[in-house]
């Protein structure tokens, strides 16, 4: 049985989660440039110790109307790309077995769909997992298309 380990967090509500290995560090209070007509996504970049990445608030992403994505910072990298999350809170590296990842929905479509790989059962809840290579992808070539519908993949 493979086994992989998720840094989970909050936005909003809910639940998320990325691959604990492609992580590089958790920071708060970052503050970061706002880039003049760049998608609600982008929150501007971020330079982190000459390190230059796109800074993506995950609750305009996922449009969480009640996300804060404010106070915490997960800086990653995926492939040969630096990629910061804005996100709510952080929560713990869980650990699960690779079989037990539910499957979102097979009509689900667009950049949202890309986004979430799927679920694993908590005690109380969904800990939907994001595709980081998604975002990161979604970051760097941002869709002038809107991802509506996106909270019915994530109830």
């Amino acid at each position: 049985m493979i086994e992989r380990s998720y840094l989970a967090f909050k936005v909003g509500p809910y639940h998320l989660g990325i691959p604990s290995d492609e992580l590089i560090e958790v920071n708060r209070n970052l503050s970061c440039t706002k880039v003049p007509g760049s998608p609600k996504m982008i929150r501007g970049i971020l330079n982190l110790r000459g390190l230059i990445m796109p800074a993506i608030d995950i609750g305009a992403y996922l449009e969480i109307a009640d996300a804060k994505s404010e106070s915490f910072c997960i800086i990653l990298k995926v492939q040969d790309n630096f990629i910061a999350l804005m996100v709510d809170s952080i929560g713990d590296i869980l650990t699960f077995k690779t079989d037990e990842l539910v499957l979102p929905p097979a009509d689900s479509s667009g950049q949202f769909e890309e986004a979430i790989l799927g679920a694993f059962r908590l005690t109380e809840g969904l800990l939907i997992i994001l595709s980081t290579s998604a975002l990161a992808h979604n970051a760097q070539n941002p869709s002038i298309h809107s991802i509506s519908g996106a909270h019915s993949l994530l109830v």
